[in-house]
């Protein structure tokens, strides 16, 4: 008989305290069966001797969070769970957002007057940061120079950036990400700067380079209307001030990454002067990069414990905590400090929806408010766009990850050995975001097929926003302002008879090196790619020896009703997974990979390859990856997801079938998109249809429902909510919705007039 102290790490204190273990059995196995794996791979050498192709990499310099994510961190999170509090809402503004975006501000000004001020972009890691500071100057050439060549000079003693959007050496008209000139020498950079006649800049500080030099070369590219960016990411902050506030002439970008968090979570920040954020302050740009999960609350809680210890914090004055903790206590107060210091669009855009909720705690589908209305209880329908499996705070992690996480472990060997038994694909390189996940996919793919070059993805496809993931991306609109783009992509329709043709033609060249692809498109409108398509696809990847590259950013993790969506309908050499992979807690995500594709990467760039393996290789977050997929699997919530889908479209269809405006309610499982008609919408609404549904639906006066909607896409609504909720929430849901679709012109306008007027009030 195991004494009940046995059972105390394995099981929720709850259930402990009323006396029952029972539904805690699933993780005493696991943990078990844990244990049991690692004495096995000792004694029998596991990794030389049973399984050969499982090649593991260890954590080396590479690893932008080899710090760890220690037992001060995992106290923070156990607080948080414990009091609720979300990691992450979308289309929400948090202490956490105001609270950094204002100390980095400070931090970058700190002994200058007057200060410069900067907006604030959160990231999920450094490399989204540079995205980002590409793009946002990208944006400004194109604006404002777009007969002149674009060419950013990169100075990178480090040969990362290279890595990352040029594995193959192919220079700088053909990498992954064009127009990047790189130098590792700083005699030829500043050469080239004076003389090359740059777009950009793009500055990552070597030791060995004085800030004395980084001024002189900032200065001398102002001069000539160079746009300039300096990446911090490779500073230690435990040590040295920033390296903005040593200079006289700050650059028009500055990029952070891990060094925020003393790399211990993954985290990005990029701070835009307001000069060059203009082209995205207005209410059509304003979204043009997504954050990516970036301002989850535990990794910027984690940043701002860190900045709080270093000798730049120690310089600032007493007032500056002070007004941090002003926007804890009141919400009013972040809101000003968000639009102020990260973006003034979005929150004006947030509160005359009423979306800026006060949000006091969250668990499972509810997300609790405060407001001039008294407390609300809103379901969670959005699900932070498909990240959300066990709900807000499973109270799970705390004895099943946190209480028993052990440092020295190697959680990604067991992660990559789990994942292997489910899909097949030996190999997993670590990411911390969808993004993320689709640029290792696409690069891994693009060295394994080398010298073949071409990506060929689907029409309505969404990869991401990254420099990178935006390959996956069909929509011009949202790459258009930020070329060069990979020249050797195509997109073709599997929803049409000609798609078929389209992709022969692309096959003919023999050039095409992976064909990527969501199962379901999300930001496409909810639509499955059809089965014979996938046949078709099958047929010709055997003939034509092409890689298949799944996208299951969204699909994935038990959403659709299976573990992953492709399984047991095409033949996948790659599969990108996000960050429902997390389960809503901790920044995790992966790419898997066969082993042919690991194997013919390695051979065309080890050392590209070597950092997709190591970047991210947080074992916390592995830890919470594989607690997120054993627990999916011991509740059963693929079986749910399926039965709570076709309830939930039933429904829908029950209630709009005599709306003529509705055009179809599509979806698999819990991933549910309708679709309204844009003719049939009166057209004073149409551009904002989308929005003004949503902002109805969240300031319902009986049962507040937030629902997933892109102001992009203003005729399709998305539910993606936690797969927990109940047949009774999703009931209520339809309610608060068809009162939304029923409300006319008036009642869908209604909500915008009253928060317009509480925003003069100053009530929220």
């Amino acid at each position: 008989m195991l004494p009940l102290s046995f059972f105390g790490n394995l099981c929720n204190r709850d259930d402990l305290k009323n006396g029952s273990v029972v539904r805690c059995l699933p993780y005493q196995l696991t943990c078990l069966k844990r244990k049991l794996r690692r004495v096995e791979a000792l004694q029998k050498n596991f990794h030389q001797l049973t399984r050969p192709i499982m090649t593991t990499v260890s954590p080396a310099p590479l690893n932008l969070l080899g710090n760890g994510f220690g037992p001060a961190q995992t106290a923070v999170l156990e607080q948080h769970i414990r009091d609720r509090v979300p990691f992450y809402v979308r289309m929400q503004i948090s202490s956490f957002e105001a609270r950094l975006s204002f100390l980095l501000n400070e931090l970058v000004n700190i002994d200058r007057t007057p200060s410069v001020p900067f907006y604030a972009f959160f990231c999920s890691s450094a490399s989204e940061a540079i995205s980002g500071s590409l793009k946002i100057v990208r944006h400004n050439h194109f604006a404002h120079k777009p007969t002149q060549p674009n060419v950013t000079a990169v100075y990178d003693p480090t040969g990362g950036l290279q890595e990352m959007f040029d594995p193959m050496s192919a220079g700088v008209d053909e990498a992954l990400v064009p127009g990047l000139k790189y130098f590792e020498d700083i005699d030829s950079f500043r050469e080239f700067v004076l003389r090359g006649n740059p777009s950009s800049v793009l500055i990552r500080r070597g030791e060995d380079l004085s800030i004395a030099v980084i001024a002189e070369i900032l200065s001398e590219a102002k001069a000539r209307n160079i746009y300039t960016i300096l990446d911090e990411s490779s500073n230690d902050l435990a040590k040295h001030l920033p390296l903005s506030a040593q200079l006289e002439t700050l650059p028009d970008v500055i990029a952070f990454g891990e060094n925020l968090g003393n790399h211990r979570v993954p985290t990005g920040c990029f701070l835009m002067s307001h000069s060059i954020y203009q082209v995205w302050d207005n209410v059509k740009e304003y979204n043009l990069h997504s954050n990516t999960w970036g301002g989850n609350s535990i990794s910027l809680a984690t940043v701002l414990a860190f900045l709080k210890t270093t000798p730049a914090f120690a310089k600032l004055p007493a007032t500056v905590g002070a007004t941090m903790q002003q926007a804890v206590d009141s919400h009013q107060i972040a809101t000003k400090l968000y639009a102020t210091h990260c973006s003034p669009k979005m929150a004006k855009m947030l509160g005359l929806g009423g979306l800026n909720k006060d949000i006091r705690s969250a668990y499972q589908s509810r997300i609790e408010t405060a407001g001039y209305r008294g407390p609300q209880s809103v379901i969670d329908a959005s699900g932070t766009y498909g990240v959300n499996l066990q709900g807000h705070n499973p109270v799970g992690v705390i004895d099943a990850v946190v209480g028993c996480h052990d440092v020295d472990h190697d959680y990604w060997l067991d992660l990559q050995e789990l994942l292997h038994r489910k899909t097949g694909l030996a190999h997993i390189l670590p990411a911390v975001s969808g993004a993320t996940s689709v640029e290792a996919a696409i690069a891994a793919g693009v060295m394994a097929a080398a010298p073949k070059k071409k990506v060929v993805a689907l029409t309505g496809g969404f990869g991401g926003k990254t420099m990178v993931s935006m390959i996956g991306t069909s929509r011009e609109r949202f790459k258009t302002p930020f070329g060069p783009l990979y020249p050797h992509v195509s997109y073709i329709n599997p929803f049409t008879s000609e798609g078929r043709d389209e992709l022969l033609r692309e096959l003919a060249t023999n050039d095409v090196a992976i064909v990527i692809m969501e199962m379901v498109q999300g930001e496409g409108g909810v639509r499955a790619v059809p089965q014979d398509f996938l046949d078709f696809l099958s047929e010709q990847k055997e003939r034509y020896g092409f890689f298949i590259a799944i996208d299951e950013v969204q699909t994935g993790m038990y959403r659709t009703g299976r573990f992953l969506n492709y399984l047991g309908r095409v033949q996948a050499d790659i599969v990108a997974m996000g960050k429902a992979m997390s389960d809503n807690v901790f920044p995790v995500s992966g790419a898997l990979v066969s082993d042919q594709v690991y194997r013919q990467a390695q051979q065309t760039n080890a050392a590209a390859l070597s950092r997709y393996a190591n970047t991210y290789r947080c074992q916390f977050g592995a830890h919470m990856a594989i607690h997120a997929i054993e627990s999916g699997e011991s509740l059963g919530l693929a079986a749910h997801a399926m039965q709570a889908g076709e309830h939930f479209r039933a429904r829908l269809r029950e209630i709009t079938k005599d709306l003529d405006f509705v055009k179809e309610v599509r979806g698999e499982g819990l991933m549910i998109g309708i679709e309204f008609d844009e003719p049939k919408l009166p057209s004073l609404l149409r551009s904002n249809f989308g929005g003004l549904i949503a902002s109805r639906c969240v300031n319902d006066t009986q049962q507040p429902v937030l629902v997933a909607f892109n102001p992009d896409k203003p005729f399709l609504i998305r539910f993606v909510p936690p797969l927990c909720i109940s047949m009774a929430e999703i009931d209520a849901v339809i309610a608060t919705f068809d009162r939304a679709l029923h409300s006319g012109m008036f009642g869908l306008l209604k909500p915008i007039l009253i928060n317009t007027i509480n925003a003069k009030l100053g009530r929220s």
